[in-house]
């Protein structure tokens, strides 16, 4: 293959690769940041599993309250120590599944004095088993607007 065509191909896969992690990105509202953490385990009691399907979030909005109730875990504990609990807050969205599962952050819409946060269930090409456990998305939202009186968190694709 010579040059031109090795550049003009090599360019295309670039573009595809941006275009499919831009399409995969969360949409959010102006005026908000968010950053995501995806931890298999359940990040505030290593003994509780979760249900099939048991769905659960909570919204940390201190520190104090982060450094009582989170598991004291490497990647959660620094992204908790990145957070600035005066401009973010976190919520965190927990649910049961097999363990190949994953959870991804695929957009938050301001309604009437919320939030609503959409979670999708990221499968893998595996086969399906049964082995149970609890999956948590910690999710920090820094946002101009004050905290939402309500978060209406729903996880489609079981």
């Amino acid at each position: 293959m010579d040059r031109r065509k090795f550049l003009a191909v090599g360019g295309l896969g670039l573009g595809a690769g941006y275009a499919w992690n831009r399409s995969r990105s969360p949409s959010i509202p102006s005026g908000m940041t968010v950053d995501t953490l995806y931890y298999e385990g359940n990040v505030f009691d290593a003994r509780d599993v979760f249900g099939s399907r048991e769905e659960s979030h909570t919204i940390i909005t201190n520190k104090e309250t982060a450094a009582t109730e989170f598991r004291d875990v490497g990647q959660v504990s620094d992204f908790i120590k990145e957070t600035n609990f005066e401009e973010s807050y976190i919520l965190v969205a927990q649910n049961g599944m097999r363990s190949e599962d994953d959870l991804e952050l695929n957009s938050i819409e301001r309604i009437e004095n919320g939030l609503q946060v959409a979670i999708s269930i990221d499968k893998p090409l595996l086969p399906d088993h049964d082995d149970l456990i609890t999956h948590s998305l910690l999710i920090r939202i820094s946002d101009e607007k004050s905290l939402p009186d309500s978060i209406d968190v729903r996880i489609d694709g079981y």
